[in-house]
């Protein structure tokens, strides 16, 4: 993706690029799920531009543009590059330059690099978050096409790490409190993964991603052919489901709320960018998918 980067702080040109590759993410993100993305990429700026120092909104928005486009390489909605034999060679690469970001040779990496060197800029170190977000990535990218059904408690941890330990202990830093406070979000962030489970389950099953774990198909009764289709009666009781415990867990996370410190803007980003989101796809699901006895 273009010529090496050495010097990446004061190089405009570099910069511009760096910018160029937000906008093609952002760009890519509202043509193909703009349904999904619009309202989160809309509040995403207003909270750049209101609630931080410059600094840190550059380095929200930027550090979501840089695991966003990870993502989609992981998913196979953007082209691998050509010098990569599949996405888990592609990402074990980014893991290693993160543990030494000294001189990158792609674009990814000289925005990863200018995202942690912008953290520093505001005394946050983002080196074991980012870590974990990659590690979480990986764990996809060596699961991808095989179609191999995981244990819950497999797949809760991998989900733990990126949306929990990861993403949300990087978001308690940007707003200047106490990462470690993650755990009180557990809900929020668990809600939240259930949420892409229901909106992705069309194009995860397509690309080999099962999120259904073993216990959940023993219990719905789901087989390899129910996971051929997301329409499957199988597959959809277990949607249903998933979408009431959503539910539940947004509740849990009100009842956490009332006993942990935030401030103001935080609760506003909370409610807005992730708990309204995922509240209207489980109420939906729940509309669209009607009761169904077990057999």
């Amino acid at each position: 993706m273009g010529t090496p980067y050495i010097h990446i702080i004061n190089a405009t040109a570099a910069e511009k690029r760096i910018l160029n590759m937000r906008s093609s993410v952002f760009a890519h993100m509202l043509k193909t799920r703009g349904w999904k993305y619009r309202s989160f990429l809309f509040y995403l700026r207003i909270f750049k531009y209101i609630a931080f120092a410059p600094h840190r909104g550059k380095f929200l928005e930027l550090y979501y543009t840089l695991m966003r486009y990870l993502d989609d390489v992981v998913d196979g909605d953007v082209p691998l590059a050509a010098n990569y034999a599949n996405e888990t060679e592609y990402i074990i690469e980014k893991i290693r330059f993160a543990e030494n970001p000294a001189a990158p040779k792609d674009d990814v990496e000289a925005l990863m690099k200018y995202c942690l060197e912008l953290g520093q800029k505001f005394g946050a170190d983002f080196s074991s978050e980012t870590k974990d977000i990659l590690e979480s990535l990986l764990f996809d990218a060596q699961r991808r096409r095989c179609r191999k059904v995981f244990d819950e408690e497999e797949l809760k941890h991998h989900f733990h790490v990126l949306d929990i330990r990861g993403t949300i202990r990087a978001t308690l830093k940007i707003f200047k409190d106490d990462p470690d406070k993650y755990l009180s979000l557990e809900p929020l962030g668990m809600a939240c993964r259930y949420q892409y489970d229901i909106e992705d389950i069309e194009t995860d099953l397509a690309a080999g991603f099962i999120n259904i774990p073993r216990e959940a198909c023993e219990q719905w009764g789901i087989t390899p052919a129910s996971l051929e289709h997301a329409s499957s009666p199988e597959v959809q009781r277990w949607l249903r489901h998933h979408a009431e415990e959503g539910l539940a867990l947004l509740e849990e996370h009100h009842r956490r709320m009332k006993q942990v410190r935030f401030s103001l803007l935080q609760r506003a980003t909370f409610k807005l960018v992730y708990e309204m989101p995922a509240r209207k796809t489980f109420q939906q699901t729940l509309v669209n998918i009607k009761p169904h006895p077990v057999l």
